[in-house]
């Protein structure tokens, strides 16, 4: 007790720059706290599955003309079906799943429900290893217009009263019946679903392309059997598929990956991984370095009562244990604001980590706070502690003198490097960020506002005229997809059939090009459905030349004339390189599916007037309309996620540099006093002074900031790669980075500087 006393007396003794220790250490705790546990978050989807580790997903390859795109997670919808019959003694079970087919809320009474669902078979609980709580399944979902809920959902729409038995609606659609509750499923899994929705194979062959012959809607998962290889399934595989493959149109392959694998092997978390990894140690590193750096600084001051301590009986040992104690307490104090920090500003510690803070502390994941508390305790605490033990009892009898910098120059070299580094990572991610947002997309979504809606043949007209007749609506237009979110592929045939490429297609009304500020570089846009245009990409990939129009395309069993040349516009936004797409015309009664209204200024206000408009006019349907700027942001959440990450970063990791560095010099001034006095006194001016001291500094942080800016060059190659545009800027904004942080340490030095420089050197050697 007698040593904690004694501490808690030292560190308030200093209590303006422990104050500043804490402050820096908590926010580098927080940040690099959460960007490991962001790391192990991801790292462990799709482990909440019973024997995960026997759970795999079902990948396919589809080859045309000898062109193998990558594996991709979508299969043709009997595929899981026949490994199950093909392989009965490696398969225990499988199943086959779609989305797209659940994508619109469920009703009960007026509630609305948009939860995550799922359209799965009879064998999706049993496969996947998911707790059923009610119901029996294997039975239920063999019926259509059944749903099961999990458990959160159900209590949520039906409070206390018991769900099953209870019917729900579809979307206004139809009406489902609930018969089972089944145990919640985290947030960290690929096959998130709050709700599952039968489905039968009679069922969704009525509204979808469930065969052989492509329709690649169908994301399948397969259980084996305890002991099973995957491996022998997967040189099995294509020998099975010949036996269904319907004709040699298109190459198919498929193949078992394990589930735990699919969200950690993309190409995305992987980088990202790597990032937050890099991210997360640099900043635990600079805040122990700074931490140990502002101990060392400190020797001089604190070396006489070490002294004292000495001569009253205190070993190296006692020395060393009450340093690392005061550490320790630094460091709690630390974790305490930490703490109130991140429950403090939760939105937006939850919006920069892109997860829940419950996802990211539990007790599965407790390991991750404490070993970075030990990381930091251990490198902040042992290197000064260390010195501290080693200061001779001598020095209670004259001044500590402390000359060597061995520690401290290593110390601030790697706090410059790793300034350099964030700042150099925040210029460009901020600067590509802005590029992408405001890059021409090759159409004009501002003002723009649309919905995804189906109307029957017979209420189009009625719908068209009375949107029109709105008048802050300035103009409509509908088109099958939407350039935000991508389009359906067909595939590009020879005249005998034989298959080219995949196109994006899409059928539109005929003002939509117009509308949507699109550019028609030749020709016309087409007036019925025996008439296409295409762009620039399709062109390129049928080596047409300029020869474009009137060219015949040979696609989805039709032969269409090109009678127009459209310019690339980006499809799902510039992670994609320019894709091949050609247009359908349609008659102008045509209004269903993705419509779009132009709306006057004020956009916001009119926005919400549509809305209003469109819930009153079509009460018995679901249509949410939306800002399709706001849409073509989205695409770049996760980029300004981690601006906003690298950014806060940046800001703690300067902070912490400026107090590392004001600490250095000062320690500085004070151990070099006499010599500055005696070399005033032999003639030297205070800009002698200064350019002594900045030169010193300066022989550290040149190498250090170019180091750090040459690392922050590496990561930025390896984020920019997930763009198929990239900001035009190179060397010169690094230059310009690394310039402007050499000026600011140079101005924080010889500001700290200035009263010595300016000093009476009699007074210094007066104290001596």
């Amino acid at each position: 007790m007698k040593q904690l006393h004694y501490t808690l007396q030292v560190l308030l003794h200093s209590k303006g720059s422990n104050l500043l220790k804490i402050i820096s250490l908590s926010l580098a705790l927080a940040l690099s706290i959460l960007l490991f546990a962001r790391v192990a978050f991801e790292q462990s989807y799709d482990t909440c599955f019973k024997d995960y580790d026997r759970l795999y997903q079902v990948w396919s390859k589809f080859t045309v003309t000898g062109n193998t795109p990558n594996w991709q997670e979508m299969n043709c919808g009997p595929v899981a079906g026949a490994i199950l019959e093909n392989f009965p003694n490696e398969v225990e079970s499988s199943t086959c799943t779609v989305r797209w087919l659940a994508s619109s809320p469920l009703y009960y009474g007026n509630a609305r429900f948009d939860e995550p669902k799922i359209c799965a078979d009879s064998l999706f609980f049993s496969t996947m290893g998911i707790e059923v709580l009610r119901g029996n399944p294997v039975s239920d979902l063999q019926q259509p217009q059944v749903v099961y809920l999990c458990e959160t959902l159900a209590k949520k729409m039906f409070g206390g009263e018991d769900p099953v038995g209870k019917s729900v609606s579809y979307n206004h659609e139809y009406d489902l019946m609930v018969r089972g509750v089944y145990a919640d499923l985290p947030d960290n899994t690929t096959v998130k679903a709050d709700a599952v929705i039968s489905m039968p194979p009679s069922w969704i062959k009525g509204r979808t392309n469930f065969s052989w012959n492509g329709g690649d809607s169908y994301p399948q998962y397969v259980r084996l059997k305890p002991g099973a290889d995957a491996e022998t399934i997967n040189r099995r595989m294509e020998a099975m598929i010949k036996k269904y493959l319907p004709d040699n149109s298109f190459g198919y392959d498929a193949r078992l990956s394990p589930l735990r694998d699919t969200y950690r092997g993309y190409d995305d978390v992987q980088r990202m991984k790597v990032i937050m990894l890099i991210m997360g140690f640099s900043i635990l590193f600079l805040a122990a370095f700074n931490y140990a750096l502002l101990s060392i600084s400190s020797l001089s001051r604190r070396a006489k009562a070490v002294g004292v301590q000495k001569c009253s009986g205190a070993s190296s040992a006692g020395i060393f244990g009450q340093f690392m104690l005061e550490t320790g307490v630094v460091i709690l104090c630390a974790i305490l604001i930490m703490v109130l920090f991140l429950f403090g500003f939760r939105d937006f510690v939850e919006d920069t980590a892109a997860t829940r803070l419950r996802n990211l502390f539990t007790w599965q994941r407790a390991w991750v706070p404490v070993l970075t508390v030990m990381l930091l305790f251990v490198i902040g605490g042992v290197l000064p502690g260390r010195l501290f033990a080693r200061i001779p009892v001598t020095q209670v009898f004259r001044r500590y003198t402390e000359g060597k910098k061995g520690w401290k120059r290593p110390l601030l070299f790697v706090q410059f490097a790793g300034v350099a580094f964030f700042c150099g990572l925040m210029a460009m991610v901020t600067l590509q960020y802005d590029y992408v947002m405001n890059k021409d997309l090759g159409y004009n979504p501002q003002r723009i506002a649309t919905t995804y809606v189906q109307f029957a043949e017979e209420e189009r007209p009625h719908a068209y005229d009375f949107f029109r007749q709105l008048p802050y609506v300035e103009e409509v237009s509908a088109s099958y997809s939407s350039p935000v979110y991508g389009y359906s592929g067909t595939f590009i045939n020879t005249e005998s059939g034989q298959n080219l490429f995949s196109a994006r297609f899409d059928q539109f009304m005929n003002n939509y090009p117009s509308f949507m500020g699109m550019t028609l570089l030749q020709g016309r846009l087409p007036r019925n459905e025996e008439e296409v245009l295409v762009n620039e990409t399709f062109a390129k990939d049928m080596h047409w030349g300029d020869d474009v129009l009137g060219r015949t395309v040979y696609t989805m069993g039709i032969t269409p004339k090109v009678v127009g040349l459209l310019k690339d516009f980006q499809i799902e936004g510039f992670y994609q390189k320019p894709m091949p797409y050609i247009g359908f015309g349609e008659k102008d009664d045509y209004f269903s599916w993705t419509l779009y209204f132009k709306l006057r200024e004020p956009f916001g206000d009119n926005l919400l007037k549509l809305q209003k408009a469109v819930s009153e006019a079509f009460p018995g349907q679901t249509i949410d309309v939306e800002s399709m700027p706001n849409q073509a942001e989205a695409l770049y959440n996760p980029v300004r996620v981690l601006r906003n990450a690298v950014m806060t970063s940046a800001v703690v990791m300067f902070f912490i540099m400026l107090m590392g560095l004001l600490g250095y010099t000062a320690d500085e001034v004070q151990r070099r006093s006499k010599e500055i006095a005696i070399r005033k006194v032999n003639g030297a001016d205070a800009g002698d002074i200064l350019r002594l001291l900045g030169r010193d500094v300066l022989w550290v942080s040149v190498p250090a900031v170019l180091a750090g800016i040459l690392a922050s060059a590496y990561v930025n190659h390896l984020w920019l790669s997930a763009f198929s545009t990239q900001v035009p800027l190179g060397w010169p904004m690094y230059v310009l980075v690394g310039f402007a942080l050499l000026v600011i340490i140079l101005a924080c030095v010889l500001g700290q500087s200035w009263r010595i420089a300016q000093s009476n050197p009699v007074e210094s050697i007066k104290s001596e």
